[in-house]
């Protein structure tokens, strides 16, 4: 048995070794909004002793209680000398739309892409991935990478022409639908009667199959959950969730229910194995690392270590959990793994091999 020293050191040489992809980050919201920029790390103040200026009220609509609420987001959880830190090789960074954006979800997108492709000019260490040799390629270089990812279809209207077009500018993840309805699918609305895949969304599913995009199911309900694996003729990623709160054994285990249908959560995770896909763990809702931990190992005891990886979604200081306060932590990941008795073998899957073995499987080139 290895002792606490030994472990750690073992730890950290096999994250050194690892491909690391996070599969789900905002952090193109800020930085298209002008908060951030990718090469700058931003120290934000700890939300537990944080107070808001005396003329300012808390909670108020001017003050937000920020950094205790989301609104400035993600903003401090990812950068390049955090990426650096925590041993990423590539980085998934969405290009999502907001409620109150969506009047021109196309200008908004591209607002973000021109961004990546800016922060990719502007740093030369780091890159934007659209085939597997990138990867590996970085890895061996010493760099890090950005993975495109459309959460939502909103930016492409109902023409598909402009699928294509996000394609040719590096786009090669793309979920059909957020928590709302839209020309292609339901998300996941709460407390809401929803359907699945529109004609149109099944159209997508295709497209994506034919271009070499990575289809993601994670805000996809129920039916439309269903009816992407019906259709899909290559692997899906559910890039970021918790597999215990949103796919439980027991519905009324998950805090989400009824509000939310969590039902059916072995079933969906067995089809999703089945189709070769990785569920993207995230941290969101989770207490610690250990809780992150766990859920990885949830998966890996219903359907096995190829199909779990790592979905951060960190958003505000408030909501991380103790440990993984940020992207740069990812490395405690591999140690409490390592201490828990994992294989090599297994921790290299879920720190970025499986989704490397999905994108060689759906990416062209």
């Amino acid at each position: 048995m290895q002792s606490a020293q030994d472990a750690a050191a073992h730890a950290a040489e096999l994250h050194k070794q690892a491909i690391v992809i996070d599969c789900h980050s905002d952090i193109l919201i800020p930085i298209a909004d002008g908060y951030v920029r990718m090469g700058t790390q931003v120290e934000i103040p700890d939300p537990k002793k944080w107070q808001p200026p005396f003329e300012i009220a808390e909670g108020s609509s001017q003050g937000r209680g920020w950094p205790r609420d989301s609104a400035f987001g993600c903003i401090g959880q990812y950068s390049l000398p955090q990426f650096r830190a925590g041993g990423l090789t590539a980085q998934v960074c969405a290009v999502f739309v907001k409620d109150h954006e969506l009047e021109r979800a196309l200008r908004r997108s591209l607002e973000m892409v021109w961004w990546l492709h800016r922060e990719v000019e502007d740093n030369d260490d780091f890159e934007l991935v659209t085939t597997v040799a990138d990867i590996h390629r970085i890895k061996r270089e010493g760099k890090c990478g950005a993975i495109m990812a459309l959460e939502g279809s909103e930016a492409l209207g109902y023409d598909f022409k402009f699928l294509d077009l996000f394609y040719k500018l590096g786009v090669r993840m793309a979920g059909l639908a957020h928590n709302r309805r839209n020309y292609f699918a339901d998300g996941t609305q709460y407390h809401v009667h929803t359907g699945g895949l529109t004609d149109l969304g099944k159209q997508a599913v295709k497209r994506m199959n034919e271009l070499g995009i990575v289809v993601d199911v994670g805000h996809l309900n129920q039916v439309g959950f269903w009816e992407t694996l019906e259709i899909a003729q290559a692997p899906v990623v559910l890039s970021h969730r918790s597999p215990r709160k949103y796919f439980p054994l027991k519905a009324e285990e998950s805090p989400f229910h009824p509000a939310y249908d969590v039902s059916r959560g072995r079933e969906r995770l067995e089809a999703l194995a089945k189709n070769g896909g990785v569920f993207g763990v995230f941290f969101l809702v989770a207490r610690d690392v250990d809780d992150v931990v766990a859920d990885i190992e949830y998966v890996i005891d219903l359907v096995g270590p190829d199909h779990v990886g790592l979905g951060s979604d960190l958003y505000g200081l408030h909501n991380a959990p103790e440990g993984l306060e940020d992207i740069s932590k990812v490395p405690a990941i591999t140690g409490r793994m390592v201490r828990r008795g994992h294989s090599d073998e297994v921790i290299l899957k879920v720190l970025g091999g499986n989704f490397v073995r999905v994108f060689e499987q759906v990416w062209k080139g």
